[in-house]
């Protein structure tokens, strides 16, 4: 008997009954507000109430932090992956797992159970950490994405080769290569979303000087808004 087809309403309940799912949406919401707040619509009032919004995702997200490091902590323990790669995966999912863990520490000062005399260091070490995950990260991705546009030429001539031989398309090639060059574009997104989380990482790090091009409460709310909208695409159809 096969399985019943998901419609909107079961995905959407499905969705946001995984931590992942809220995280992302709460992502998603809060850059949206701080966009329209950057924007400095004349509704002076409306833009208090998306800014304290905005403030209080922002700590609600971090609840849903909370055990995150052990993922990537998991993700090292069972690595297959040795020499060169095998450091960058240790670069990646080490800053990943240490931003992750500081970030508990941070939300508890956020809620006053912990003294705000660690913010300020907390919030540091925490964006350090991300940015050196993100940097990771990317290098592996860049790996993983050449290795893809090599295996879509392969299939490209396989497909080629078929035709010329035997006049036809083989179906299976096709879809073969359909599903490498989704792979590529969803793993070119994932490198754009790093990217912009860096580009806001690397203003916490900052501790709030002024980089040109990246300090821009604009900027920073479009940096969040992609991150949020590609990470939403990716847990929305796992």
């Amino acid at each position: 008997m096969s399985k019943p087809q998901e419609d909107f309403l079961d995905k959407t309940s499905r969705f946001l009954a995984k931590r992942e799912g809220i995280d992302k949406t709460l992502k998603v919401l809060r850059y949206t507000a701080r966009l329209v707040v950057s924007l400095q619509p004349k509704d002076q009032e409306l833009t208090r109430r998306l800014a304290a919004f905005e403030k209080s995702v922002g700590v609600s997200r971090k609840a849903f932090r909370l055990g995150k490091f052990l993922q990537d902590v998991n993700s090292l323990r069972h690595s297959q992956t040795k020499d060169a790669q095998f450091f960058l995966e240790l670069v990646a999912y080490g800053g990943e797992g240490i931003y992750y863990f500081l970030e508990q520490f941070t939300w508890l000062v956020k809620t006053g159970a912990l003294s705000k005399d660690l913010e300020e260091r907390l919030a540091y070490a925490s964006a350090f950490a991300e940015l050196v995950g993100y940097a990771g990260n990317i290098w592996l991705s860049l790996l993983k994405l050449q290795k893809l546009m090599q295996q879509e030429r392969e299939v490209e001539a396989a497909i080629t080769k078929t035709c010329k031989e035997e006049g036809v398309t083989d179906a299976a090639l096709e879809a073969k290569l359909g599903a490498v060059r989704f792979q590529r574009r969803l793993r070119t997104a994932f490198i754009v979303q790093d990217l912009a989380d860096s580009v806001m990482a690397l203003n916490d790090v900052a501790a709030g000087g002024k980089i040109r091009g990246i300090s821009s409460p604009v900027v920073l709310a479009l940096a969040g808004l992609t991150s949020g909208g590609i990470s939403f695409y990716k847990n929305w159809n796992l």
